[in-house]
């Protein structure tokens, strides 16, 4: 089943699937990706940015009528630390850093995903120097990927949206 897709009317898929299948697996491993609908696809012509780095994927949205105008979109994710897919979490980052700074400045750009980071009330942006307000928490806990996740973000200039 490597290399599957999945098809849902009026959506195509965008996927990066696992390249490396779990010796236990009976069908296919996982991976991800993204439903378009098909209805956008008459507004923007959607492509397969990056899909170098197993648990990431990034598509881009270009306006077939005004081509300067464009957006990217990132899917994501980062197995849980104790499961048997875990990764180098500090290098997952790593890698997503780098493929942000391939974005041209002044694009927008949307990350979603599963990271298995729990940040609990950490703020996320530099307190001081951003000009933003605190998220409403829900959720106090903070796992080990939680430090390097929000760092991650604090370092990328990004924000978790609630």
């Amino acid at each position: 089943m490597n290399g599957a897709t999945i098809r849902i009317s009026n959506y195509e898929w965008f996927g990066n699937n696992r390249k490396q299948i779990h010796i236990r697996a009976r069908t296919g491993s996982g991976g991800v990706g993204f439903l378009v609908r098909k209805d956008l696809l008459s507004t923007f012509k959607v492509t397969i940015e990056d899909d170098s780095e197993e648990g990431i994927l990034w598509i881009k949205f270009v306006e077939i009528n005004q081509p300067s105008n464009c957006f990217y979109t990132c899917v994501i994710y980062l197995p849980p630390e104790f499961s048997s897919r875990s990764i180098n979490a500090h290098n997952f980052f790593d890698v997503l850093m780098e493929q942000i700074y391939t974005i041209p400045n002044g694009k927008l750009v949307y990350l979603c995903g599963d990271f298995n980071s729990r940040i609990g009330d950490m703020d996320d942006f530099i307190t001081g120097i951003d000009n933003l307000t605190k998220r409403d928490v829900i959720d106090y806990t903070v796992n080990s990927y939680g430090k390097i996740f929000n760092d991650f973000l604090t370092n990328a200039s990004l924000i978790m949206s609630t």
